[in-house]
């Protein structure tokens, strides 16, 4: 088949490194980068799971972490994890393989298929209601004096500070009721009278985090072709955790397994993302103003596993009161 990817971000070019050994002409397409390091939102941590996936697109994941921590501090509560900040502009690189990336919009009728790489824009299918966009912003810092790895929960959002090597972070905060801006000043980890002595660079993004069953079609016929989506734009990002690096690449897989079965295909990732209903019904419960309840506290420990993080039940609650 001829095949248009549109969006060559991590999860398009992860697609387009395991399309091309299956015999497919694959054309990459994305938009000219306008960040420093030409990737945005820049999302530098992940955690179980990565090297699993990076592994089956024939590439050793140890090559591109950067710094690894065996725990995290969520708003003062030492937690064990097991999470690590990798080089994503160079694992990019690495799975487009040289590959030129095309300018514009993709001639419809010269592909077999369209894939929707295109993250929160959803540039290809159709627009879904209800849609739950987190607006962030992201620095890569460097200051001498150490921060510490942790998580901040606030307004219905979260802030984030993790190492990228001794003496440089990567620091941000996305949240749907304040400016992240203005959180991650009050916090003082990136701009005038910071703990830091330099910004690197900086970039503002969204994140999606309306969870894959309020994220459909996943499959619409665009044009007399079909246009087929995966990752943040079919919804693959955890709405609680914000982490959409694993089951972008995971989506690419279930892709290729159910290629010819548009139905199959809905299913499967239904299937396999049915947690993430359970973390949207927690974000609109405090989109509402309503009480979080033991019920979310446990969907919260559960699904905490996921980051491969060890949160327990009486955490759990208290975490779920500094979310209001």
């Amino acid at each position: 088949m001829k095949i248009a990817v549109a969006g060559a971000g991590l999860t398009g070019s992860y697609l387009y490194r395991l399309l091309v050994p299956r015999g497919h002409e694959v054309d990459l397409y994305d938009r000219p980068p306008w960040t420093k390091c030409g990737i945005n939102p820049c999302a530098w941590g992940t955690s179980r799971g990565f090297a699993e996936f990076i592994g089956a697109a024939g590439l050793d994941a140890a090559t591109y972490v950067l710094a690894a921590s065996d725990h995290v501090v969520i708003d003062q509560v030492w937690v064990k994890a097991d999470i690590f900040t990798f080089d994503k502009q160079r694992l990019i690189g690495d799975l487009r393989q040289g590959a030129t990336i095309r300018q514009g919009r993709p001639d419809f009728s010269k592909y077999d298929r369209i894939v929707d790489c295109t993250g929160v824009s959803r540039a290809f299918l159709p627009p879904v209601g209800d849609d739950v966009v987190l607006p962030c912003v992201q620095y890569r810092v460097r200051t001498e004096k150490p921060l510490e790895n942790e998580i901040r929960l606030r307004a219905i959002g979260y802030s984030w500070c993790f190492p990228l090597s001794p003496n440089e972070y990567h620091v941000g905060c996305g949240s749907l009721v304040m400016d992240p801006r203005k959180i991650i000043k009050e916090l003082g980890w990136a701009g005038n009278g910071s703990a830091t002595g330099e910004v690197l660079c900086g970039c503002n993004g969204k994140i999606r985090l309306t969870a894959p069953q309020y994220s459909q079609p996943f499959v619409a016929r665009i044009r007399g072709r079909e246009v087929w989506g995966v990752g943040e734009a079919v919804g693959c990002v955890a709405p609680l955790a914000g982490d959409g690096i694993v089951p972008g690449m995971r989506s690419v897989q279930i892709l290729l397994e159910w290629w010819d079965k548009p139905d199959g295909y809905a299913k499967a990732l239904l299937d396999e993302f049915s947690w993430m209903k359970n973390e949207r019904r927690v974000i609109d419960k405090l989109r509402t103003n309503r009480e979080p309840g033991l019920r979310d506290a446990w969907t919260l420990k559960k699904n905490s596993r996921r980051m491969a993080m060890k949160v327990g039940l009486k955490e759990a609650l208290a975490l779920m009161r500094h979310l209001r």
